[in-house]
């Protein structure tokens, strides 16, 4: 077998899979179990990286088809792969609903008149109907004040109460069942973890172990 056809076969497997590694390195840095979509979306210029690999592929495959020898299987995958590596890794441009400012964190503070973490690294989403913001706390003792205050508060509850959790959103009500300790706003009526008062609410939920928070604003019953 030629150096030329093998690279053409090396080409196409690196090819195959680069959309697969791609993705899965914006997730990855972009820490996606913490952040959801706004992780990835955050990363996924990453994709973008893995396209000279396709084109190589497509310049490969025209080499092998100079030399009369199978060169269809370059091309085909390149022109498969490719178009998703670049819409895949447009999504950072795409998406301007997604934003990174840490300032969220204080905004719900004066919102809510409750202390949060001030070292975080946060993603929101700006939905039709709400803002879900997903935070990790980064500095150890800025983790351990907070948790220290969550366990003293009366505001925090351990459980969340079924009557507030009929009154948040379906995908929201599904996520809030992996976090531990919830406070729920109305900042129309002025009362916390309250069922019955109407208007625009915050709820914000916290995961000990991985020391997040979500955050849903801008949420009207």
């Amino acid at each position: 077998m030629g150096i030329t056809k093998k690279l053409g076969n090396v080409l196409f497997w690196l090819t195959l899979i680069s959309p697969i590694v791609s993705f899965y390195l914006a997730s990855e840095i972009g820490e996606a179990d913490i952040f959801g979509v706004g992780g990835i979306v955050r990363y996924s210029w990453i994709m973008l990286l893995f396209i000279p690999i396709g084109i190589l592929s497509i310049l490969i495959g025209v080499k092998l088809k100079k030399d009369n020898q199978k060169y269809m299987k370059n091309i085909v995958i390149a022109c498969i792969c490719l178009p998703l590596l670049l819409i895949w890794g447009s999504y950072v441009f795409l998406f301007t609903n997604v934003t990174y400012d840490v300032n969220k964190i204080h905004v719900v503070e004066s919102k809510t008149n409750l202390e949060l973490p001030n070292e975080i690294k946060i993603a929101t989403v700006d939905l039709d109907i709400y803002d879900i913001s997903y935070a990790k706390i980064l500095d150890e003792k800025d983790k351990e004040t907070f948790e220290r205050e969550l366990r003293s508060s009366q505001l925090w509850q351990k459980q969340l109460n079924a009557d507030i959790k009929q009154l948040l959103p379906k995908d929201i009500q599904y996520i809030a069942e992996t976090y531990d300790i919830f406070v729920f706003y109305n900042t129309d009526s002025k009362q916390y973890n309250s069922s019955f008062a109407k208007g625009e609410c915050v709820f914000i939920a916290y995961n000990y172990e991985f020391q997040k928070l979500m955050i849903l604003d801008n949420y009207k019953i």
